[in-house]
């Protein structure tokens, strides 16, 4: 600053001394003090002049104030949001305590999603001859025309003919039985060795699980629950794990080893 008031005076000096006038003297002083009053200094001065005080404790330090990068949240109304009593209703609201359930024409509630049970007259005749322990080794058909039955199959004597048709008729909703059952006296036997065939294959299943007892190779027969074994092993101790493994099968009554030998080796 006190270069450029040196300078300006220097320049007076040399236009008094050279006898020129008076414009000359006022351009070279406006020509001066352009640029310094357009300077970055005269502006911060300015500035600092009218910046607040400073704080007590940091004096000579000019404060600079960053500007925020974050954009400003455009503020939300408070009625924005719609309010809890202007929300839809849901459709399957649960109704309140005191209040009933709507109900449709058919008696079922509207708003149930549980549907309609579906069941046969079929099966539950069907499954009312299965409870019965007089009935239940035989196998009867039912066939059923609106709620009329007709039973079919066959039982071994009259007395399990007559109580199939008395189970049937206990249904409810059933109006009418026709029994179409057939006895058979060799039915019995006949029950019996069927059960004796699925033993022996249960039998087998057992001895698949050993691979000592796979290997030795028994032939098992089942005669009214009693399961014989034949057949020849070199070690006793297969035998015994043999009809141990037969004994866990039920229906079995007892098991013969008889007819398994035991061979000495070479």
């Amino acid at each position: 600053m006190d270069t450029e008031a040196r300078e300006i005076l220097r320049l007076d000096l040399r236009s008094k001394s050279a006898g020129t006038g008076h414009l000359f003297q006022t351009l070279c002083v406006c020509a001066l003090l352009v640029p310094l009053l357009t300077r970055p200094l005269f502006a911060q001065g300015a500035q600092s002049s009218a910046a607040p005080p400073y704080p007590s404790g940091k004096q000579g330090t000019t404060p600079v104030v960053k500007p925020s990068m974050k954009p400003q949240k455009d503020s939300v109304p408070a009625q924005s949001f719609p309010q809890e009593s202007n929300l839809p209703q849901a459709k399957n609201q649960t109704p309140k305590s005191g209040e009933s359930t709507p109900k449709g024409d058919d008696g079922t509630e509207k708003n149930d999603p549980v549907k309609k049970t579906v069941s046969s007259l079929i099966l539950t005749v069907k499954l009312a001859l299965l409870a019965d322990p007089r009935l239940f080794p035989y196998e009867i058909d039912v066939e059923a025309a609106s709620n009329d039955i007709t039973l079919l199959g066959k039982v071994p004597a009259e007395t399990e003919k007559a109580a199939a048709a008395t189970v049937a008729s206990a249904v409810p909703t059933v109006k009418s039985v026709t029994n179409k059952l057939e006895v058979t006296k060799e039915l019995p036997e006949v029950l019996v060795q069927k059960q004796d065939d699925i033993i022996t294959h249960h039998v087998k299943e057992q001895f698949a699980k050993s691979a000592t007892v796979t290997a030795a190779n028994f032939d098992v027969k089942t005669e009214q629950g009693v399961v014989s074994l034949s057949g020849a092993v070199r070690f006793q101790v297969i035998v015994l794990e043999a009809a141990e493994a037969a004994r866990n099968v039920p229906g079995v009554k007892a098991v013969k080893t008889d007819k398994v030998r035991i061979e000495s080796e070479g």
